[in-house]
């Protein structure tokens, strides 16, 4: 697979499909493959990495595969490297409670049209609000943006979040903001979800959009009618025309067959009583959960976190417990290895920033930070970053997901095994690729003896299993904790993109990229992402080598 697969945006294939209430896709709207040999779903916002974490609690993903759900009906896997903090999940687990499988989806993704006050954006027609303090929604992490105020009108972004409704109508409480670029070959698509009204032969109503279908529109289920009431998302091939949307595809959400185990993240409506309500397009049965605080009362808005397991007879989700959803009782997580080391204050651990200036360190010291190094972060979202809390320095076990760059050698293409000398560490470890791997800046024919990348690898009974390779544009990382000029490799989501000065902005630095070689699928652009090797000098990175990777 190539770094085209990696970056393809395509709609996952489901088994099972939805139907909720007001505004939006749903949490719980694209419940997959329990049929296929899972014992569970949960699902909710990814709040670490380690495991894949979603609302503070950990599904070991060391054999998990991925896959993303986006802006078109087809259906591709996703790499590891591009699951990012914010996003919606849905994780399938087994009896022991490890994911077996990972689904990404976004709730919108499209043009911003309007950005009004107090953090709110319309996009593809669908209003979004970010948040940074309240406890009742999540807390809004941005991709490509460094806060709120940097998202400008006809920027192109993908936008996860919880459905909800207010006084105003039906919106998105973000929890994830992710820039993306603005053109895109054979057009860019659009995503939008939401309950039809007004349907007639040719149109419907979707929130405050008119979306018209025909006979070329894919609507699946196959055998599946639109309805009124039916929740539905709507992928288009064309950009909006004022408030109408041509559909290319529509999925209809309609839970259909029993799941087992359900834990689902959002906000209640169509309550009647404790026995029959709706969260993330499930009905729900709570006579007999136990509800947590025990002053917890059950209303339409309040946002909740439930368990249970799925009735197929009264179609409900019989809860066993209730937990009112709190953003702010739920640290960020983070295990594995620092990669992208600027400094104390700008680092990355599986993929997301890292502000660890005002972190208490253990079992070493901030001055011991540098790419290889393997901890355990935990803290608070703080707009693109988490801001650290405690720093603890550790070491690998089994199940362990790290990111591992250095030089391989040992390399056998019988048998697609190899060592690896990560930078900062003296000892090589064994490592072997998985089945079908992705591949960045390269492909598997590139992968040999002598080669400088970053390996994506669980481990698995004392080896390191790959999911990715990334081939690095340096040839050796400057590891961090030094002074002066250095040589760096970053990547990231490029913005604030300026031709006629030859800089962007990558990660809190800024890049000079007008000597660059510059390489890979694409044009270099805002949204854009990239692979950045160069000499940082302070807080700017003057480029020799750029791999586009979108």
């Amino acid at each position: 697979m190539t770094t085209g697969t990696l970056r393809g945006i395509a709609a996952l294939a489901l088994v099972f499909c939805l139907a909720g209430c007001g505004g939006g896709a749903g949490i719980a709207a694209l419940i997959a493959g329990v049929g296929s040999g899972g014992t569970g779903v949960i699902a909710g916002t990814i709040t670490g990495f380690g495991s894949v974490i979603v609302e503070g609690t950990r599904y070991p993903d060391s054999t998990a595969s991925y896959d993303l759900t986006g802006e078109s009906a087809g259906t591709l896997p996703l790499s590891r490297t591009l699951v990012r903090m914010g996003q919606q999940a849905e994780v399938e687990t087994d009896a022991g409670g490890n994911a077996t499988a990972v689904h990404i989806y976004p709730e919108v993704i499209g043009i911003v049209s309007a950005i009004g006050t107090a953090n709110t954006l319309t996009v593809a027609g669908t209003r979004v609000l970010a948040n940074s303090a309240d406890p009742a929604l999540p807390l809004t992490v941005y991709g490509g943006y460094a806060q709120f105020s940097d998202i400008q009108g006809g920027d192109r972004i993908e936008v996860h979040g919880l459905p909800r409704t207010d006084g105003a109508g039906p919106y998105v409480a973000a929890s994830r903001i992710e820039l993306k670029p603005g053109t895109c070959s054979g057009g860019c698509a659009v995503r939008v979800g939401g309950t039809i009204s007004q349907l007639n032969s040719s149109s419907f109503t979707l929130g405050g959009l008119k979306v018209n279908y025909g006979g070329s529109t894919v609507i699946t289920p196959t055998g599946q009618s639109l309805a009124n009431g039916e929740r539905v998302s709507v992928f288009s091939s064309a950009p909006l025309s004022g408030t109408n949307l041509t559909a290319t595809s529509i999925k209809i959400r309609k839970l259909s067959t029993a799941i087992g185990d359900l834990r689902l993240t959002g906000a209640v409506s169509d309550y009647v009583n404790n026995a029959s309500f709706t969260v993330a397009g499930v009905t729900v049965n709570a006579a007999s959960a136990t509800l947590s605080p025990g002053s917890l009362i059950l209303a339409n808005g309040v946002s909740l976190i439930v368990r249970g397991s799925f009735d197929q007879a009264t179609n409900k989700l019989v809860a066993t417990s209730i937990t009112q959803y709190r953003s702010d009782s739920v640290q960020a997580e983070l295990t594995g290895t620092v990669t992208n080391f600027v400094s104390v204050a700008n680092f990355k651990v599986r993929g997301t920033l890292v502000n660890a200036s005002a972190a208490a360190f253990s079992a070493g010291s901030a001055t011991g930070l540098q790419n290889n190094v393997y901890v355990k972060i935990r803290g608070t979202v703080a707009n693109n970053a988490v801001s650290a809390a405690t720093v603890q320095f550790d070491s690998e076990s089994s199940g362990s997901v790290d990111d591992l760059s250095g030089v391989v050698s040992g390399f056998t293409s019988a048998t697609q095994a190899f060592t690896i000398t990560p930078d900062n560490r003296a000892t090589p470890v064994p490592a072997i690729l998985a089945a079908t791997p992705f591949y960045v800046g390269g492909t598997g024919a590139d992968l040999g003896n002598g080669k400088y990348v970053t390996v994506n690898a669980s481990l698995v009974n004392g080896q390191w299993l790959v999911n990715t390779v990334t081939f690095m544009l340096g040839t050796q990382s400057s590891g961090g904790g030094s002074s002066g000029a250095t040589s760096t490799e970053l990547e990231g989501i490029a913005n604030n993109f300026n031709q006629a000065a030859g800089t962007f902005s990558l990660n809190g630095i800024t890049v000079k990229f007008d000597t660059a070689r510059i390489t890979g699928n694409g044009t270099l652009g805002k949204g854009v992402r990239v692979q950045v090797y160069g000499t940082l000098s302070g807080a700017i990175l003057t480029a020799s080598r750029i791999e586009i990777d979108d």
